[in-house]
């Protein structure tokens, strides 16, 4: 990674690791991160555009054709504007909208660090049909395991066998319960 971070401002801009499109209020979402504020929740107002030729348009195309843009706040408004030239070929009209937000305001931008999670899910052997599948879930959850990328933590939820009463789980893990099992053995 270079010297500027996924978390700087880079052009006035957080780098966005999630966006939220309500067409009923026009609006887009979008969530950013900050390493000193953590998440900040920015609103967009939706821009519904499409491209139609047009001998006086200010846009060319790839070929150099003149094309007018037609942009509006409103979907219901879009749909109109649609049907009022639905005589004409219409460009980039299904181009979803938060698509559009993040190209105009996030292009460039630096990519943020994700937070990402793996599980694992253990389950109880059965002597004469083996280990479950996940299409045909017949024996119990015995344990979770949850890897957490940004803490560097792996986090294990265990039920204890039929053989071993709980009492005795928890002897046999007393020691497990007040360490953070991490690939740098951190202890909390």
């Amino acid at each position: 990674m270079s010297t500027v971070t996924a978390w700087q401002v880079i052009g006035g801009k957080m780098s966005y690791i999630d966006a939220l499109f309500k067409k009923d209020e026009d609006k887009i979402y979008v969530v950013e991160r900050d390493p000193k504020k953590g998440r900040i929740f920015t609103e967009y107002d939706a821009r519904y555009v499409f491209y139609y030729e047009d001998a006086r348009g200010k846009h060319r195309s790839m070929t150099g054709a003149p094309y007018r843009e037609c942009s509006v706040p409103h979907n219901k408004e879009f749909i109109k504007e649609q049907r009022i030239r639905s005589n004409k070929q219409l460009y980039e009209n299904d181009i979803n909208p938060v698509f559009r937000c993040l190209e105009e305001n996030y292009l460039g931008k630096e990519t943020p660090k994700l937070n990402v999670m793996f599980f694992d899910i253990e389950v109880d052997f059965d002597p004469d049909r083996g280990y479950s599948t996940t299409d045909d879930p017949f024996m119990p959850i015995t344990a979770i395991s949850c890897y957490m990328s940004w803490t560097d933590q792996l986090v294990t939820f265990a039920v204890p066998p039929k053989t071993i009463s709980m009492d005795d789980a928890k002897e046999l893990t007393k020691d497990l319960t007040t360490q953070c099992c991490s690939r740098k053995r951190k202890t909390c």
